[in-house]
Parts: C-alpha cells; structure tokens; sequence
C-alpha cells in the first residue's frame, strides 16, 4: 500500500517532519499538522487499531494507514480520537477532520439511515450473546423496548451469523458474532467526566456508585473493575461507570481531570440499550447485576481501554462470552 500517493490523490503535500518517523502534512483546507505513519493493515480493526498504538509510543500520534476500516474505527476517527487513512475509499481523518478524493465526494442523493447509530441491530448482538438460550424475536423486542420487525431486520442483516432453530434466534458461532459486533459497534458514546483520587480504585468506584444512587442516576460499573468480577485477569487500573444523568464528585473525595490523567471515568452514554440486558448474563455469586455493566459492554470498554494489558483482559472475558451456551 502506497501511503504516499494515497496522500497525494488526496491532494495533501508531505515534507519532513521534526524527526525521522514523521511527516508534516499540508492538507487542501491549509492546515498543517505532523504525523507519524504506522505500518500499514489490509483492515483497521479495534484489534489491529489496539496494536499498532500499543507500540506507538513518541509524539505525535500515529497515523494509522489501512485499505480498509470498520465503522467503529471510522467513528472513533470522526470523534479525534484517532487519525487513519484508508485507501477504500481514499480518505485521510485526522483531528476529526475528514479529507476526501475528488471521486468519493460526486453528488449523493442524501441517506439519513447511515447517519443514525445501529443501536437496536447492535443490541440484538449483545442479546444473542449474552442470552444463553434461543430467543424469540418478540422475547427480544419486548427486552429492547422496540419493535418485533426492527428484531427481525437487525437478525436479516446479520444473515448467516444467526440461525432460527424454530424456537428462537441463536449465534450460528458466538466468536463470528462477537468479533463482527466488536469490530461494528461504536460504543456508548455519550458524554465522559474525568475524576481523580489517591483513593484505592475499587473505593473510587464504590464512592462514585453511592452517590449516582443517591442521586438516582442507574450507576452501571464497566471497565477493570467489572472485568474483575466477570472473569478476573488484571488488577484494577482505572474506574468506569455509566450513569443515567451528570453526577458531581467535587464534593466526595474527588478532583476533575483529563480523561487520559484520570483514575475513574463517569459516562453519560447516548446508546439507549445499555440499561436494558442487564438480567441475561449470570453475574458471578454476591454481584448485584443492577450496578454492572452487561459483560459486552465491559468487554467492549475493555478492548478500547488506552491500558497496554487491557488487551489481554478483553480476550480473556471475550473467550468467557464466546464460551458461554
């Protein structure tokens, strides 16, 4: 794969950048901004996306160069938090800036459906695999609090990666699907709030969770610390919780922080399934499955997670999904 003329069928100048790995790009709209090229993938990934920055480790960040990129990977770029380029189409997204060829950018006839978030086909995912048993379509419905033919449309859509055995829906195989809803999904979205403590990480969460309680705020514990309680692997790092609305920690031990200084993370999310499969995955004995996070999302949170073993944690608790009959 030829970056350089990807860059330059987009019509963006290259020069040398401040040290030998890097490149300083002028694009068509007259920014300029440095960057580091990554070695090339056939497709960008969550997984290979996780790689190739576990092994980037100087400024700027890197600039990750595919032929091809998953939804989830696109959307993560249109958010900034990462920069790709990708040959099918030729498109550079850096700072959330997307730059196209002339080719891709003819008139469309305008398609709202692609701008909307899939987040009942997704949700039908994470049910087939959280559920360990055949579901309906109107058992399905009734969970999500949709319609049985969204049911029916998100399982034709997923066509062969599920069967109807006659007495409901099934994973044809559960690794297939959990590698296609992870490599699709764009996670919770939502707005995030840095906090930090010299607090332990488990009574970070704890203290965090009694408050959104307080304030009836559904706290939902997802990252390391749900991890720990589904399948252990690592120690706690980090906290993660969902809430329902905005909480305040000002007052209880806490300071506001950058999301990457931060030692726990609070989420209003904007995927409006997240409360809702709470009751299919058995939580492990003495875990009250109304403050954790669905195991898809805590694996999701897991693969996505800038910690280095975060990695491993997330196979580890994918492979205790996939497993799960």
């Amino acid at each position: 794969m030829d970056i350089v003329s990807l860059l330059r069928e987009l019509n963006v100048s290259i020069a040398e950048g401040a040290s030998a790995t890097t490149w300083l790009l002028g694009a068509p709209d007259g920014s300029f901004f440095e960057v580091a090229p990554a070695q090339p993938e056939e497709r960008l990934n969550a997984h290979a996306v996780r790689n190739l920055i576990a092994h980037h480790d100087a400024a700027p960040r890197a600039l990750l160069v595919g032929r091809t990129a998953t939804e989830g990977v696109v959307q993560r770029a249109k958010q900034g938090k990462i920069d790709i380029l990708t040959a099918e189409p030729i498109r550079l997204i850096h700072a959330g800036v997307s730059y196209e060829a002339e080719e891709n950018l003819a008139p469309k006839r305008p398609d709202v459906r692609s701008r909307r978030p899939a987040w009942t086909r997704w949700a039908v995912e994470r049910y087939l695999l959280l559920a360990a048993e055949p579901a309906r379509q109107p058992v399905i419905a009734e969970m999500l609090g949709t319609s049985q033919q969204s049911v029916s449309n998100a399982a034709r859509y997923l066509g062969d990666l599920v069967i109807d055995h006659g007495d409901g829906l099934v994973a044809r195989d559960r690794s297939r699907l959990l590698n296609h809803w992870r490599d699709e999904y764009i996670g919770p979205g939502g707005q995030e709030f840095g906090w930090y403590s010299l607090d332990p990480i488990a009574e970070q969460v704890t203290n965090a969770v009694d408050v959104a309680n307080f304030l009836d705020a559904q706290p939902l514990v997802s990252g390391d610390m749900a991890a720990d309680r589904y399948a252990p692997w690592k120690l706690p790092t980090r906290g993660r919780i969902y809430v329902s609305i905005p909480i305040d920690l000002s007052d209880d031990g806490f300071v506001p922080a950058p999301i990457n200084e931060a030692t726990l993370t609070v989420c209003t999310p904007r995927d409006p399934s997240l409360w809702k499969l709470l009751d299919l995955f058995s939580a492990p004995e003495g875990t009250d499955n109304s403050t954790l996070a669905d195991a898809m999302i805590v694996y999701w949170d897991l693969a996505h997670s800038p910690e280095l073993d975060s990695d491993a944690a997330a196979e580890h608790l994918g492979t205790f999904i996939a497993k799960v009959s």
